[in-house]
This record gives structure tokens, sequence and C-alpha cells, in this order.
């Protein structure tokens, strides 16, 4: 299967391809390019490592997770790629989940003001969501994507078979960014997932691939429409704006799905809280966060008016209010005169963390 993904540039068009021989893709790439560096992190190294055999192919590797995604470790994969003598036709290969993707590709931006780069998702999370769209970027002490670039790859390689090793909760992790797809835009799909195996893998393989193309589909035409985030694509951050907050509250030592699936929750309580969205949609997005475990920070101790704050920093604020894109319906993100964002004063941004919060009190 090929998806090709447009832009007005047609320069910057790429295609997301599935193939499960890396090997083929590698030779492939080395008739083209002098010089090809691997980026991934130790944990995808160690458990891939035949794949990485060939002495002709630089390996860099950085330390899984959100801590990775630094200056600090920009910097260090920068120095490798001129001790290496590579130049602006050179090629990065980022082989990894959403960590990965998001820092090699502020590499490949900005290194020489450009270098060719292709992704090869091994996570759900990037498989359906982060490795599309062309958005790359590394952490700060302010909070999480705040310093990037949007840059294209040349082209996506997808091979399922980096799922049948991840770990339960890293599936659970990608199930929270396919439960925002039926949220913002396809009610359809939010009502398979709702019927399916609770353990995604152990799903039929045409329920799967249904899925994961569902979801590729609805990012592609939403990025298609709006490659720089101007207005449409912000509905890709539902969950997100308090998701984001708890990721940093918590210094990246929580799981991005989990504080996904509470953003999610608190933001349809938002909604509801300001009568867009039916207390029995809000109850059936309840529902099945709980059912992929996907509300686990709810009894979690946290400190709303930091929270807050960190909130205040999100790149959709355009004033003193914090905007949300918020579902009018499972299937359908609000609009008024065109945008997708709503500014939400912070008296209900706070009720609503501490009804959702109240909701599962001695539970």
């Amino acid at each position: 299967m090929v998806t090709k993904v447009l832009h007005r540039q047609q320069k910057s068009s790429y295609q997301i391809k599935f193939s499960e021989n890396f090997n083929n893709f590698i030779r492939r790439n080395k008739k083209k390019y002098e010089k090809i560096a691997i980026l991934t992190d130790t944990n995808i190294y160690r458990l891939y490592n035949n794949i990485f055999k060939d002495n002709n192919i630089l390996i860099i590797k950085i330390k899984p997770g959100e801590k990775s995604k630094s200056r600090e470790t920009k910097t260090n994969i920068e120095k490798f790629l001129f001790k290496n003598k590579f130049n602006r036709k050179s090629l990065l290969v980022a082989v990894g989940g959403g960590v990965v993707g998001d820092i090699g590709g502020f590499v490949a931006s900005t290194f020489m003001r450009g270098i060719d780069l292709i992704h090869v998702p091994t996570s759900l999370v990037s498989i359906v969501d982060s490795s599309i769209g062309g958005k790359t970027g590394i952490n700060n002490e302010f909070g999480k994507n705040l310093i990037g670039t949007f840059y294209n790859p040349k082209e996506i390689i997808i091979n399922k078979k980096f799922l049948r090793t991840l770990p339960r909760k890293e599936i659970r992790q990608g199930l929270a960014e396919i439960i925002k797809y039926g949220i913002i835009d396809d009610k359809s799909l939010f009502t398979l997932v709702e019927r399916i195996d609770k353990d995604f893998l152990n799903n039929s393989t045409i329920i799967i691939n249904t899925i994961i193309a569902d979801c590729i589909k609805i990012k592609v035409t939403i990025v298609e429409e709006d490659f720089k985030e101007s207005n449409k694509r912000v509905v890709l951050n539902f969950g997100h704006t308090i998701g984001h907050a708890l990721e940093k509250h918590f210094l990246y030592k929580r799981l991005h799905g989990d504080c996904i699936g509470l953003g999610m929750l608190i933001e349809s309580k938002i909604s509801y809280l300001i009568e867009q969205l039916s207390e029995n949609e809000y109850l059936r997005i309840k529902n099945i966060l709980q059912k992929f475990d996907l509300l686990n920070l709810k009894s979690t101790k946290f400190d709303i008016k930091k929270l807050i704050n960190y909130m205040k920093l999100d790149k959709k604020n355009k004033s003193n209010k914090i905007a949300f894109a918020l579902p009018n319906k499972i299937g359908l993100i609000k609009q008024k005169d065109g945008l997708y964002v709503t500014e939400i004063p912070e008296k209900i941004i706070i009720s609503a963390i501490r009804e959702v919060l109240n909701e599962f009190k001695n539970k």
C-alpha cells in the first residue's frame, strides 16, 4: 500500500509505503546517497540489532524517552554528522518512535539548512500519528515541543512487524491517538474501536490494518489542508493541551498516551460544561478511555495552578485565554466563524479538572 502526501509546494510531497524488507530499503538508498546515518534509540537497537549491521551505514544511538528531546542531544547528533563529513547530499534515517522522529526531523531540517530525511516509525503512536505531517521539535524548561520546525521527509516506510515486540503499555499509548482520531473526525472509527478486543494485537489483521489506514488517511487529509497549523490542523491537538501540561508537570516520567488520555477526558468535560458535548457522548469517551486503561493518572495528585501556567505557553493561544480544539460531538470538532479553536476561561478549565478527578474518587 502506498499513500501519497501532497502539498502545494510539490517538492515537499512524499509517500508513505508499507514494506517489511528493511535491507532492500537500505540497499536502494545506498545507490542514491554516499553517506547515510540511522538515528535510533538504544532499545530499538538492542531489539533489532540485525538490521543495523551494514558497515557502510553509520549508527547514532540516543537514550529512549522524552528527556532525549533536548538541545544537548540535538547538538551531539550534529557533532557526529559533522565529524563524519556529512553534507547536504547525505541522508538521515530516523528509526524509532515519536522521540526519535521528532529530534531526527529537527536535526535534518537545520543541518546545513536541510538534508534528506526518511522516517521508519516503530511504535503504534509514530505509525498512526507522529511520523506523518512534518512536525519536528525538542522540549525545553518551559514545555514540550516549543522549539522546532515543519519539515517533510522524503518518504515514510511502515513495517508493522515492529509492533510485535512492543510492550503492551506502548500499544496502549498508540490507542490514545487512535481514539483521538475517532473523536475529532470519524465516528465510525470510534465505534469500531469501542467494539474491538482490548488487546489490540489480538484483533484480526483486517481490523488492525483498517484502523491504521483510517488514522493515516485522517492525518494526511488534515495536513494537506493545513501544513503550518494555521487553522484546521489544530484539531489534531485535541487532548494535547492538557496532556502536554501533564507531561511537563510530571517531568516526562509519565507515558504520553496516559497524559493524553486524561487530557482528552478533561477537554471533553470542558466541552460538556460549555454545553457543546452531550452527557451521553462524554460518557462514551470516558468509557472507551477506561476500556484501554488510558485513565491511569486519575488518582494522581497534581497542582492545578501549575497545569494552567503550562497551558498558557501552548502554541494555539492567541490571547490571555487558553485555546482548545473541542468536540461538538464524537467525530466532529467545534467550529466558530470558520475557526477550530475555542478560548476557555480559566475557571471553566479548573472546574473541568476538578469534576473529572471527583468522578474517580473512592472508586
